[in-house]
């Protein structure tokens, strides 16, 4: 069978796909589903559920899912969706092909190769369609041109696939030029490029094609074709893609197509047994999951020729009525030569030999069956007619072109029906000599098959006499195995139990040791835990400690500066200016001494900020509201950087040593912004909460450098504040530039609000 024959029953069985995931429309059905399914938006789903319609109904409406085809291509396209373009294009172009509707396929892969093109991959699978249309097609010249474009490409994106299966088409067009070697090397490298592939499409062809046209011999191919079938059960051909998987070429049915080819082979053999039992796996896998696929009609005429060849008569007249019905129209206008040949046959079995020469007649104006299980030429059993009506002639001049096809398949169904013919035909003319050559041949060829036949069946009945030795002694050593199980069982048991015993007292008394551990551990870890709070209150209450002592010392000089130091520079400025009263403006001690006066004045107003800072009386007086925005006043007067304040809540009264810890931490932070920042602008905001006080300091300076380890001293000492109330302290580089400090969670004194600590002493 060539390469067009195996890919005609291929694609042909494209038709059919698992019926598992079929779903089967009434025209109407299928109608409303594709309205419905065109008013949504086309995406990954909607695309996959259309071509899931379009599928499902072209096994029963073929014209309506090409219909479909027509409308949905163009709406694709302009989603600019190369994929599912493609997709769609090679799908209806193979459809096309597999019927010989070979003109109608042309322009949709020339449309695909357009549409791949920018894509290298669905560029190579587009020209290895094309490739395979001429290939079916039978235009050499086209064939040549595309699969040097095809190769080209291929080898461009080291595609092996691609190749492999190029070269597998090439082989079959040396094929029928007559250059076997060069086609035996094709095939070879094919299943080099093939081999170790994810996919097996490429090796499974490759294997397929040297099975059929290296080897000449039908038995050696049936055995290639027996060890072909290990390769067909791989996942990866088992798999029968969805109608929008499919982008490569691939075999939709591997195993059947195997099947197929043996069974054709044993038909060649003459043994119509084993035919039969391998056309009927292929009608078991491809025809009755799918009884109404468009393929169905030529598959029930393949079974009537096949149940003739078995002497099976009534049911061959089944299936040829099943498949003339399932054709209609008018039996002359039935398009498969297939349909002819069992006619044929059955009139001829019928004595109906006038009838069945018409039959012939019209099965060889039909062209080549491309999925016929029989490789039998159509002519010898014309002739075979023409001989029981005595007409020679016409059977010599049907005979002479045969004779080629049976020299070459000599030993086989071919060789042996022509010189069975030539045999009837010599002697019918009274051409004895050639008679006696043709019958000694004819008896050669059948004894040869026949010993061929007995030896194969020889070989199964002892395969089957092995395999039931076989099975009795496995079954005898199962019983014996069984005993010894049980009596292991018996035996693991007692010893399962006494380990399970042991097991479980050692599980018991290591989840007690382990409980003592965790204990201690829990005790330990308890203790540490006491001790490193003890610890952490220890330096808390030491940091505090050192606090208010630092407090009261700020307090006591404040109180000596103010009370002491400032009476005693007032009282010496009011001297100053008393002698500043007495001398004479044009003395020479009046200069000195007003520049005296000033230096007082300003030594006696240092005195006072410091005084003030060293404890903030305006809290005491106005409250901290009002010390903070003073605060931002003072420096806001310097015009260098201008300072924003929000203050909320600090109604009631608070611990004055609470409040100065907070102005204290703002004024370090104004004070670091004032420093380093470069700012021109900042914002404080302080925000009293029910049980705690949030403090957020934000700038528009320079920011912390990138390469900042650690905090400065005045950071260090703020967090040090901020930990002994308990809160938390974040600085950040903003994205735009500057500075935040989020000070947060510093807990308000658990005093009762309104209750204000005395004061130790007073700067005014």
């Amino acid at each position: 069978m060539t390469i067009r024959q195996l890919i005609g029953f291929v694609l042909v069985a494209l038709l059919t796909y698992t019926a598992g995931w079929a779903r089967t429309y009434t025209e109407a059905e299928g109608r409303a589903a594709w309205v419905r399914m065109q008013r949504q938006p086309i995406t990954e789903n909607t695309f996959r559920e259309t071509c899931d319609l379009i599928q499902d109904m072209g096994q029963t409406n073929l014209p309506l899912a090409y219909e479909w085809l027509a409308e949905y291509v163009p709406k694709v396209k302009k989603t600019n969706n190369r994929r599912w373009t493609h997709i769609l294009l090679i799908n209806w172009g193979k459809a096309k092909e597999s019927l010989n509707h070979f003109d109608e396929a042309e322009p949709l892969f020339r449309q695909a190769r357009q549409n791949a093109r920018p894509i290298p991959k669905l560029y190579c699978d587009a020209l290895t369609y094309t490739v395979q249309l001429y290939h079916s097609w039978d235009k050499p010249d086209s064939l040549a041109h595309y699969l040097a474009l095809g190769e080209q490409a291929a080898r461009a994106i080291n595609d092996r696939e691609t190749l492999a299966l190029l070269l597998n088409f090439r082989g079959a067009s040396r094929n029928r030029a007559g250059q076997n070697e060069a086609m035996c090397a094709d095939f070879n490298e094919s299943i080099r490029l093939a081999t170790g592939l994810p996919t097996k499409y490429a090796l499974f062809m490759a294997r397929h094609s040297r099975a059929s046209y290296c080897l000449t011999n039908p038995q050696e191919q049936v055995m290639a074709f027996d060890s072909l079938l290990e390769l067909a059960n791989d996942s990866s051909l088992a798999r029968n893609p969805r109608f929008y998987e499919r982008t490569t070429v691939y075999f939709r049915s591997p195993r059947p197509t195997v099947l197929f080819k043996l069974a054709q082979l044993n038909i060649l053999l003459t043994d119509y047994d084993n035919a039969g039992k391998f056309v009927d796996m292929v009608y078991d896998a491809l025809v009755r999951p799918n009884p109404k696929a468009p393929n169905v009609p030529y598959f029930n005429a393949e079974m009537a020729t096949m149940r003739v060849y078995q002497g099976q008569i009534k049911e061959a007249r089944a299936f040829i009525d099943s498949s003339r019905r399932q054709f209609g129209g008018v039996e002359a206008q039935i398009p498969y030569s297939g349909y002819f040949l069992a006619a044929g046959l059955l009139a001829e079995h019928d004595g109906q030999l006038t009838k069945a020469i018409e039959y012939y007649k019209q099965s060889l104006t039909k062209g080549v069956a491309s999925g016929s299980f029989s490789r039998i030429p159509l002519e010898l059993f014309y002739v075979r007619a023409l001989l029981r009506l005595g007409d020679y002639a016409k059977a010599r001049q049907m005979l002479l072109p045969l004779t080629k096809a049976a020299t070459a398949d000599q030993y086989s169904a071919i060789g042996l029906y022509y010189y069975q013919s030539l045999a009837e035909l010599n002697k019918a003319q009274g051409d004895y000599p050639h008679y006696g050559q043709a019958l000694g041949t004819y008896y050669a060829i059948r004894d040869s098959l026949t010993n061929l036949n007995q030896y194969r069946a020889v070989q199964q009945i002892l395969a089957r006499v092995r395999i039931r030795d076989k099975e009795e002694q496995i079954s005898r050593l199962n019983a014996e195995n069984a005993a010894r199980e049980r009596q292991l069982q018996r035996e693991r048991l007692f010893y399962g139990v006494i380990l399970a015993l042991a097991l479980l007292a050692i599980v018991l008394l290591t989840l007690y040791v382990r409980n003592r551990q965790i204990r201690a551990r829990q005790r330990e870890a308890l203790q540490q835990s006491q001790l490193e709070q003890l610890e952490k209150q220890r330096q808390i209450d030491l940091m505090h400690g050192v606090m208010q002592a630092e407090e009261n010392e700020r307090l006591t000089i404040a109180d000596q500066l103010h009370n002491e130091v400032n009476p005693l520079l007032a009282v010496v400025l009011l001297n100053v200016s008393s002698a500043l009263e007495t001398v004479e403006s044009d003395t020479p001690t009046e200069p000195k001494l007003r520049k005296a006066q000033d230096v007082l004045a300003s030594v006696t107003s240092t005195v006072r900020r410091i005084s003030h800072r060293l404890t903030p009386q305006l809290i005491e007086k106005q409250g901290f509201k009002r010390a903070v925005e003073e605060l931002a006043e003072s420096i806001n007067l310097s015009e260098k950087v201008k300072i924003q304040t929000i203050v909320v809540g600090f109604e009631e009264a608070l611990p004055i040593s609470f409040l100065s810890d907070l102005y204290r931490i703002v004024q370090e932070l104004v004070h670091n912004v004032i420093r380093h920042a470069q700012a021109t602008e900042a914002t404080i905001e302080v925000i009293e909460h029910d049980q705690h006080v949030t403090i957020l300091v934000e700038d528009n300076g320079v920011g912390i450098p990138a390469d900042t380890i650690g905090d400065g001293q005045g950071l260090q000492t703020i967090r040090g504040k901020v930990a002994l109330r308990h809160g938390q302290m974040d600085v950040q580089r903003k994205a735009d530039g500057g500075t935040l400090v989020v000070i947060d969670n510093i807990e308000v004194p658990k005093q009762v609000k309104g209750k204000s600590e005395s004061v130790e002493s007073e700067i005014s």
